[in-house]
């Protein structure tokens, strides 16, 4: 298995990581709107990552790894602020992680889909 392989299943099991840590939050936040939006963006997140794996040269899957986390990023950093830092100056840890897994996964599938993108130019 060649490193940009195993760059995208590593993009991939975050992605999949983090669809389980966006429903926990339910557990440990309770059932607001934003906490049960967040969960289901963490559903998406988990199909992406599913994709991502399997179909490993993908380039629109691809594409929306480098899209929809930078998307959940902006919401999850606004959530942060919004309901937890300027209410209480609470700090929740699963944004943080949620924040981190999303700057790791970014430029992941971007570079993968440049690699999909010269490898199918040059065939």
């Amino acid at each position: 298995m060649e490193n940009h392989e195993k760059l995208r299943i590593l993009a991939g099991i975050l992605l999949i990581t983090s669809a389980i840590t966006h429903n926990l939050q339910l557990l440990f936040y309770g059932t607001e709107t934003n906490s049960i939006l967040a969960a289901i963006y963490g559903i998406a997140y988990g199909i992406l990552g599913i994709l991502l794996i399997v179909f490993r040269k993908n380039k629109l899957l691809a594409v929306l790894g480098g899209i929809v986390p930078v998307v959940g990023g902006v919401l999850g950093l606004s959530r942060l602020i919004i309901f937890f830092l300027l209410p209480t100056g609470e700090i929740n840890v699963f944004i943080i992680y949620h924040l981190i897994v999303d700057i790791i996964v970014v430029p992941i599938c971007w570079y993968d889909f440049y690699r999909l993108h010269r490898l199918q130019k040059n065939q």
